[in-house]
C-alpha cells in the first residue's frame, strides 16, 4: 500500500506543468547619501579612509607570507579572504576611520558571518587612515567583543503632492 501511494505521488508530479512565475512587487535598494548615513549611524563614511585601510590589511597579510584576496565587491559578509602557506583561511572585515576613534558600524549580514566562521573570521580595524595608519586586528569578534545592536525604526514617507491638495481638508 505504501508503494502505491508512492506511485500515485509520482505519477502526480509528471502531471505538473511549470507555470510563468507571478511577480508580486519589487525593491530598488540604494545606498544612503552621507547625509542619511551620518543621521542614521551617527558617523559618516569616508570612502578614502577604507580604501587606505583595505591597502594596509592587504599589506600586512602579505608580509605575513599570506595570500589575501579582496572579495568586498561580492557582499559575502567579510572584504578580505586570505590564505597562509599551509592552506590556513582567515575571512577578515575590514573598517577604516580617518581619526583615531576607533569605533566602527557592522552591518547586520557581516555580523552573521562573522559569527558563522568563528575563529576563521577576524576584524581589522585600521585608524589614522589619512595620516599614520595603525592597524589592530582581533580573532573571532562575534564571540571575542560585545557590539552594541543599533536599529532604526521603520519610517513612513508624505510626498508633498499628497498632503498639499488636502490642506484644511476635513475627513
Amino acid at each position: 500500500e505504501k508503494k502505491k501511494g508512492r506511485l500515485e505521488s509520482l505519477s502526480l508530479m509528471e502531471q505538473l506543468s511549470p507555470k510563468e512565475p507571478e511577480i508580486l512587487g519589487c525593491a530598488y535598494i540604494v545606498p544612503l547619501t552621507q547625509v542619511e548615513y551620518l543621521g542614521h549611524y551617527g558617523m559618516s563614511r569616508d570612502d578614502e579612509s577604507e580604501a587606505i585601510a583595505m591597502q594596509v590589511a592587504m599589506d600586512y597579510e602579505s608580509n605575513a607570507g599570506w595570500r589575501p584576496q579582496d572579495v568586498s565587491a561580492n557582499n559575502e559578509g567579510y572584504d578580505i579572504r586570505s590564505v597562509s602557506p599551509v592552506e590556513l583561511k582567515r575571512y577578515i572585515e575590514v573598517k577604516g576611520r580617518s581619526g583615531s576613534d576607533g569605533s566602527v558600524m557592522v552591518s547586520e549580514n557581516e555580523m552573521n558571518r562573522l559569527a558563522q566562521l568563528g575563529v576563521a573570521a577576524w576584524l581589522y580595524i585600521i585608524t589614522n587612515c589619512k595620516s599614520e595608519p595603525m592597524l589592530r586586528r582581533i580573532q573571532n569578534p562575534a564571540r571575542a567583543l560585545k557590539f552594541d545592536l543599533i536599529t532604526k525604526g521603520v519610517q513612513y514617507f508624505l510626498p508633498m503632492a499628497e498632503w498639499k491638495e488636502k490642506i484644511n481638508a476635513s475627513i
